[in-house]
């Protein structure tokens, strides 16, 4: 009901100072008898109060461009939604009456239930970035910092993602830190996700932090796969925004991830970065604080 009053309000202003305007613009019109009337008003109309009119006027225009826009992301997000909700629940919909048959065989058991668990998965990371992008931007999502080792953190994640192809590489200087550990685990699984996902043929990934400043740890994540075109770079993190290429026609994604990453690490008072070319590989990086800063 507020967002109807507010559009309603936003429409009556709008409204009532576009007639005022045709009004003017009538007067302006090559007629002896408008012209007069037009020259009656102008002598009975102060300047001063034109002002505030002007100034309703804009408010008006800037609050219905911002309905618009609020009202075209959220149709976007439902039919963002409706996509990647389709693909896991149409493979869990194939599998689960299988699971059933009593000749299934117990290998063909193993695959689908794999199948049945790497759905649910992604339906749950689904979930936890929208809970959690939603939770930032009103300010729901506290952050509970503490100190904590990144490595173990790191090896963590890499066990939950199933990732062979992924390196630590990590100096044995490098300090605690400070920072939320779950919002941190978040960052690294959207970035180690994309970039497996951007991987093609298992090529080699590299997830690493070295010491930064002697303040800060500086985390990175490096593959060697498609790569971002320069053109898109700029926009990377932008909620929905993805990269339209022929070379990754296929590969599915809400474009909420890196939006996500990058308000976890501002929340941790870094930033997420980011340097790729296309068709060499791309390596994102943040920074955190060290634990005894």
């Amino acid at each position: 009901m507020l967002r109807c009053e507010c559009i309603e309000s936003s429409v009556d202003r709008y409204s009532l100072l576009h007639n005022s305007l045709t009004c003017t613009q009538i007067c302006s019109m090559s007629s002896p008898l408008n012209n007069e009337l037009c020259a009656s008003q102008s002598r009975q109309t102060s300047p001063i109060a034109s002002e505030p009119v002007e100034a309703s006027l804009v408010q008006a225009l800037l609050e219905h461009q911002s309905l618009k826009e609020q009202i075209a992301q959220q149709t976007q997000l439902m039919q963002l939604l409706t996509h990647q909700l389709a693909t896991p629940l149409t493979a869990l919909g194939g599998s689960i009456p299988l699971l059933a048959e009593p000749d299934l065989g117990a290998e063909h058991r193993q695959e689908f239930l794999a199948v049945v668990q790497q759905q649910v998965r992604r339906l749950k990371h689904l979930l936890q970035d929208l809970m959690a992008l939603r939770n930032l931007e009103t300010g729901v999502l506290a952050t509970h910092a503490a100190s904590f080792c990144l490595p173990s953190l790191v090896r963590e994640v890499m066990a939950d993602l199933r990732a062979s192809q992924v390196t630590c590489v990590f100096n044995a200087a490098v300090p605690f830190v400070w920072g939320d550990r779950w919002q941190v685990s978040q960052v690294l699984v959207n970035l180690l996700s994309n970039a497996i996902k951007y991987s093609p043929n298992d090529t080699p990934i590299e997830v690493g932090a070295v010491v930064h400043q002697s303040d800060w740890v500086k985390v990175w994540v490096r593959d060697r796969g498609l790569g971002i075109p320069a053109a898109d770079q700029p926009h990377l993190f932008e909620r929905f925004y993805r990269v339209q290429h022929r070379d990754r026609h296929n590969i599915k994604g809400t474009g909420l991830g890196l939006s996500l990453c990058k308000l976890l690490v501002e929340n941790q008072g870094g930033e997420l970065h980011v340097e790729s070319t296309h068709g060499e590989g791309s390596c994102f990086s943040f920074m955190l604080p060290t634990a005894n800063r």
